[in-house]
């Protein structure tokens, strides 16, 4: 198949709008280290999709395969899902304390799978189930604020992203109109990752959620 040029272009949209609400959703820890995870999170996930997103430009250019910015993708998403992830775990915790090295756990799980394997399949896994983690940790905070339109939103995306799977798998994946489709879905998926995302943290921000004692301490320490 023949890649057009818009179809590279248009393939930044998800990756600029999914970035912005990882953002907004990694700004929402209640201590330092929780929110400085979370953006890192949010901005190791939108290197890995501008990536890729490159790797297309580059392709549908004519300027050749750059193989190294297509595989950049998982490893990138893994790492960065699993920081938000906890940042989000420790966010719906209230500040309690909440271990990282489950998550480091899972991250190192798949690059030693991949690895072993001479395959990125094992980082494409450990991407998925923490990008998926980030949504419904996502959720559980919107609906501790009583944001059922976010929580909805959360879970219509997750749907939208899961549904490009069996899409992927089918024998017209390689026509023109299925690259569509899938572009089309996963921009609307983000885009309803961005309004949930910017739903929550208004909530939150109106709430004024201070954070633990014990934290806010910390952060007293750390700016001194």
């Amino acid at each position: 198949m023949e890649y057009p040029v818009v179809l590279a272009l248009e393939d930044f949209v998800p990756v600029i709008v999914g970035f912005l609400g990882f953002a907004l959703l990694g700004r929402m820890g209640p201590a330092k280290a929780a929110r400085r995870a979370g953006v890192a999170g949010a901005v190791l996930i939108g290197l890995g999709g501008t990536a890729k997103c490159a790797w297309k430009l580059v392709y549908a250019s004519g300027g050749g395969d750059l193989a190294v910015l297509e595989q950049s993708l998982f490893p990138l998403m893994a790492a960065g899902a699993c920081l938000l992830s906890w940042s989000l775990a420790v966010t719906i915790r209230r500040g309690g304390r909440t271990q990282i090295w489950p998550f480091a756990v899972a991250f190192l799980i798949g690059v030693g799978g991949s690895a072993a394997a001479g395959s990125l399949h094992p980082m494409f896994v450990v991407a998925t189930f923490a990008v998926t983690a980030v949504s419904v940790l996502g959720a559980i905070v919107a609906a501790r604020y009583r944001q059922w339109w976010a929580v909805s939103f959360f879970v219509l995306g997750l749907v939208l992203v899961t549904s490009l799977v069996p899409l992927r798998q089918s024998p017209s994946h390689e026509t023109l109109a299925y690259q569509w489709l899938e572009q089309s879905l996963n921009t609307s998926a983000q885009a309803l990752l961005l309004v949930a995302a910017w739903l929550t943290t208004r909530a939150a921000a109106r709430a004024g959620s201070p954070a633990s004692p014990a934290l806010a301490a910390d952060d007293e320490r750390e700016s001194v």
